[in-house]
């Protein structure tokens, strides 16, 4: 099983003794079988990099089920907004949205390094890519476990609110 407490420094540790993680090719990967929906992600990346109400690096989707009495929870990075949190990759840290997952859910890796733990765990987890037609900002470097068929006829456009998403925990105009 991959390590959930990668990159995430003991509170007694000086940042100053932590080196600067390089990572040549970020990655992450999503296991949706403890994303809660809870938006703890999306709320720490919007607050660590100061971004404007309306836009959504990582957007936490709550998507009805074909059942429609449940819902799967599945955060979605967007390709232009996502900068993988240099900031915090520069103080040797995990992105902020990696940081504040309650569940562990989100992992941060180096997709260019065969020995980064994320190699492992997406090939343990067998994770795969979210392949989205409609989807026009959709991260690429983002593998999911577990990730539900109907998904990728849900997504649309990526992290971006679009009044076609049946998501609904957002109020938005034309629905």
């Amino acid at each position: 099983m991959y390590d959930t407490s990668a990159g995430r420094p003991h509170p007694s540790v000086s940042l100053d003794t932590v080196p600067p993680r390089d990572v040549e090719r970020p990655g992450f990967l999503v296991d949706l079988r403890r994303c809660i929906g809870c938006h703890a992600c999306s709320v720490a990346c919007k607050t660590a990099h100061a971004i404007p109400l309306g836009e959504f690096p990582l957007r936490v989707r709550w998507l009805p089920r074909p059942d429609e009495k449940t819902f799967a929870f599945v955060p979605v990075f967007s390709e232009s907004r996502c900068t993988n949190d240099a900031e915090s990759l520069s103080a040797g840290l995990e992105p902020a949205c990696v940081r504040a997952c309650p569940t562990a859910a989100l992992v941060f890796g180096d997709l260019a390094d065969p020995e980064d733990a994320i190699h492992g765990a997406i090939a343990e987890l067998e994770a795969t890519r979210l392949e989205a037609p409609d989807a026009d900002d959709l991260k690429r470097d983002v593998h999911y476990v577990e990730l539900e068929d109907f998904v990728s006829g849900k997504i649309h456009r990526g992290a971006q609110l679009d009044p076609r998403d049946e998501d609904p925990i957002y109020e938005q105009e034309g629905r």
